[in-house]
């Protein structure tokens, strides 16, 4: 007998999401799932969470923490607007990619119907053209889709400063309504306002995901799901909000910080084309450049050594390397990297590292290495991470501790304070009756015989083709 299986938890959820017409609580949707499914399985809540969460596409999506709608219901009624540009106001054609991130996944643009004001159908024929696009694997052929509008638009005798509204009647289906906002109606404070909400959504989206990145086929959906009034003025084109905000990077794909990690790939890229990292740099004024920032800088691996060291405003990257490895007495013939750490959603428990970059040894060098201080946009609190020396990795953690005035006749960088030192002593010496202060220590050694082995200056010499460091108190 052929082996008869049942539901899947992904049939179900789509089972549900197609006949639920209202807000969910994610208790009631894992019951009904669980009735449809039953299972003896002690973890049976979270593997229905778990598929919630990854099903692709997404059947559902979070209101809130505990409340869920279905997809179908949070893009019904999703409202934007495009400018509609010289293109289209004088030959009718409209780019179909416009509209792809409000539809389903996959859906063929070609199947997109078209309504308008009173959702009578509207004369449309589409037209495939292939473009030439760039990936990093080199050229390759595109193919697009023109929607020609004409018997539509031209009418209406639109202008190019015109904007084409466009509203989701059935997701499911690509059922699009379509309007002209002449120019002299728009009401441009209002808008600007649903652009800034538009842009806020999503950016509280993207700090409440695990990863650094959220998928543009979630993120839009669960966006207008919680925007307020959607069938109000409507906001601009994500892309359009996200570009003019300035706080996101991203792509047909993902939506991610714009001065967050890169992957692999990006990096490769940026690497191959001399592109700079992605960072977020604010203008420094000439008051900033002639402040100073004092920061207490502590050993991760023993936070009882510290320092603390103060730079210029107008001082760059290369400057606190510099200083820092001096009052550190790290080598100076290596790499060092900085890092921003910045909170998210408020919080000190949940960070993102935002990379500023390196600098070379003596600094003569780096990506980092002329990025003034001030451009940073740090404020009291804030912290750095700092890394010297890529192969040991000695990690710092440095906290600004204070933005104050200039010392007159004061020197910068330089060093304000450091922890009180307890001193050892050269065990060797020690032996012959001398107490000596030790300031090596021998990897080496340390390393053969499974214990610490310091020595002082007199000493080092018996240490002379081992790998030693100096200590630090």
């Amino acid at each position: 007998m052929p082996l008869i299986k049942g539901p899947t938890y992904e049939s179900v959820l789509y089972e549900l999401a197609n006949a639920i017409d209202r807000p969910i609580a994610v208790d009631e949707l894992i019951r009904q799932v669980l009735e449809r499914k039953p299972t003896t399985s002690k973890h049976s809540r979270h593997s229905v969470m778990e598929r919630i969460r990854g099903a692709v596409p997404r059947p559902f999506v979070f209101l809130d923490s505990k409340t869920l709608l279905p997809t179908r219901l949070a893009m019904q009624g999703a409202r934007f607007r495009m400018p509609l540009g010289r293109r289209a106001a004088e030959s009718g054609l409209i780019e179909m990619n416009i509209f792809e991130s409000y539809l389903p996944n996959n859906f063929g643009l070609d199947k997109v119907q078209f309504v308008d004001a009173k959702e009578q159908a509207l004369n449309v024929s589409f037209r495939a053209i292939t473009k030439q696009a760039k990936s990093f694997f080199g050229l390759y052929d595109q193919i697009s889709y023109l929607a020609d509008l004409s018997a539509w638009l031209h009418p209406q005798k639109v202008s190019r400063h015109d904007d084409l509204l466009v509203t989701v009647l059935d997701w499911q289906n690509g059922r699009l309504q379509l309007e002209i906002e002449p120019h002299r109606k728009r009401n441009a404070a209002l808008i600007e306002e649903r652009d800034r909400l538009l842009a806020d959504l999503i950016y509280n989206i993207l700090e409440d995901s695990y990863y650094e990145e959220v998928y543009v086929k979630d993120a839009i959906p669960t966006t207008y799901a919680r925007l307020p009034d959607k069938a109000g003025c409507p906001p601009h084109h994500w892309q359009m909000v996200l570009e003019k905000d300035g706080r996101f990077r991203f792509d047909d794909f993902e939506i991610k910080y714009a001065d967050g990690g890169l992957s692999p790939l990006e990096r490769i890229t940026l690497e191959r084309t001399g592109q700079p990292l992605p960072r977020l740099l604010q203008p420094v004024t000439e008051e900033q450049k002639h402040l100073v920032y004092r920061f207490r800088a502590v050993l991760k691996y023993k936070p009882s050594i510290w320092r603390e060291v103060e730079v210029l405003g107008d001082q760059t990257l290369a400057d606190l390397n510099f200083i820092l490895v001096e009052v550190f007495k790290h080598d100076v013939d290596h790499l060092g990297g900085f890092w921003k750490i910045v909170p998210r959603k408020g919080s000190q428990k949940r960070f993102r590292e935002v990379e500023l970059g390196t600098v070379e040894p003596f600094g003569f060098g780096g990506d980092g290495a002329d990025m003034q201080i001030a451009a940073i946009g740090l404020k009291e609190g804030d912290k750095l991470k700092y890394v010297y020396d890529f192969g040991d990795w000695i990690e710092h953690t440095l906290t600004l501790v204070s933005i104050h005035a200039a010392e007159p006749q004061a020197k910068y960088p330089r060093q304000t304070a450091q922890n009180a030192p307890r001193p050892r002593y050269c065990p060797t010496c020690k032996k012959k009756g001398k107490e000596t202060m030790a300031n090596w220590l021998c990897i080496t050694c340390s390393n053969e015989l499974g214990k610490e082995v310091i020595c002082c200056d007199d000493c080092l010499d018996d240490h002379e083709d081992h790998y030693t460091v100096r200590l630090l108190y």
